[in-house]
């Protein structure tokens, strides 16, 4: 009876978890870009949806005085608002984060978009959490736009962003910080 009762507390604590095994896509429009990898997708049902963008990391843009934006946040906050801003976009989603936003690829016109985003050297492959990262592709286009110098493989000294959020934001050293 006790491993009866172990058992199925054990899976009762595991439901949320299973809850977010499964991917799910949606389509909708991309109606507003936060950042380097985060848009806010408006669904068929006029419902609204946060997404960031699964298996890379873009430099972080400013949140207020204590926590400036990296160099180059702008132009990967312009160059995913180029990609993907006004247009009907597929997102192939696999979860959502601590923040309740869709962690998802996204792809236009059958191209992701999360992939041209490390093609272009305005995002990096997300070393920090690879257990997240279902597009292993990313790690080679990183690569290539490290060998290519293009982004932020153009810049000296370049800060991946969770060592930004750990250095800048947590310690309060931002050298190179974008005001």
């Amino acid at each position: 009876m006790k491993k009866i009762s172990v058992f199925a507390g054990l899976a009762f604590a595991l439901l949320p978890l299973l809850a977010n095994a499964e991917a799910w896509s949606e389509t909708g429009k991309v109606i507003y870009v936060d950042d380097g990898d985060t848009v806010v997708l408006l669904r068929s049902d006029n419902s609204r949806m946060k997404i960031r963008l699964s298996d890379i990391d873009a430099p972080e843009s400013m949140h207020g005085q204590k926590r400036p934006g990296q160099p180059l946040s702008q132009k990967a906050t312009d160059y995913l608002k180029s990609l993907v801003h006004g247009k009907i976009v597929n997102a192939h989603c696999y979860e959502f984060d601590r923040y309740k936003r869709g962690v998802c690829t996204i792809t236009v016109d059958g191209q992701s978009v999360n992939l041209k985003m490390v093609h272009a050297g305005l995002a990096w492959a997300n070393r920090a959490n690879p257990k997240y990262v279902r597009d292993t592709r990313v790690y080679e286009a990183e690569s290539v736009a490290k060998k290519q110098a293009v982004g932020v493989w153009s810049q000296p000294n370049q800060v991946a962003p969770w060592r930004w959020r750990k250095d800048c934001w947590n310690d309060a050293a931002c050298d190179g910080a974008e005001q």
